[in-house]
């Protein structure tokens, strides 16, 4: 298919909040970024939920591919071959975006097995880069970067301790303190998008620099 993007970018993620917290950053990239836009694409040719990002003469697709469960993620290789690689003959980069589930690993488990075949997949479906964005933590570990922001945004003071071990734990407890719960995924969209971005690029545990300087190429 013939198109006006001049590059895609494909990500694969586990689960739905990570999504908001993509597209948000992409969002909040583009407000601070002049004459930069991110915008859903209302065209019913593309045949899913879809972005673009412009930038002058500059147009990106962006697709999301929620695979919903780590063992999942090996049918992703489909997806970007059909929906993106297939569809739309422009460079291909692809963002994996996971966590390590512990500061102390590294990323070389994700080298092997259902992961090596995936980028193997990747690379077969001609995706020009693979880029790993790899935290080490989940997503609310990220989040929570910005404590006082989501506290602002709960009205409440910021706690001393949060209770929990790991960052869903963490705000789940953080909402249940002021009689609230937490949900995952686009209910999670309101809050996500109040973030200081600023100090989770800053203080994160995630290469977010990675992902801004890739948006901000001049093709």
């Amino acid at each position: 298919m013939s198109s006006k993007y001049t590059r895609g970018i494909a990500f694969i993620m586990e689960g739905a909040t990570e999504k908001v917290f993509y597209r948000s950053f992409l969002r909040w990239l583009a407000e601070n970024n002049e004459g930069c836009s991110f915008d859903k694409i209302d065209n019913l040719d593309i045949g899913e939920i879809a972005f673009e990002w412009t930038s002058g003469e500059k147009f990106l697709l962006i697709k999301f591919n929620v695979v919903g469960a780590v063992t999942q993620v090996i049918h992703s290789g489909k997806w970007f071959a059909n929906t993106c690689a297939k569809k739309y003959k422009i460079p291909w980069q692809v963002f994996l975006c996971y966590d390590t589930d512990s500061p102390d690993k590294d990323i070389s488990k994700f080298y092997e097995d259902d992961w090596k075949l995936l980028r193997d997949e990747l690379k077969k479906a001609k995706a020009k880069e693979i880029i790993d964005l790899a935290a080490s933590a989940d997503i609310e570990d990220v989040m929570l970067v910005d404590l006082e922001g989501i506290c602002e945004y709960l009205g409440i003071p910021v706690p001393r301790e949060l209770k929990g071990r790991k960052g869903k734990a963490k705000m789940k407890a953080l909402y249940r303190s002021c009689g609230n719960t937490y949900h995952e995924g686009e209910k999670s969209a309101d809050m996500v998008e109040s973030l200081d971005f600023q100090k989770i690029i800053a203080k994160g545990p995630i290469d977010l620099n990675r992902l801004e300087n890739e948006m901000k190429r001049k093709i």
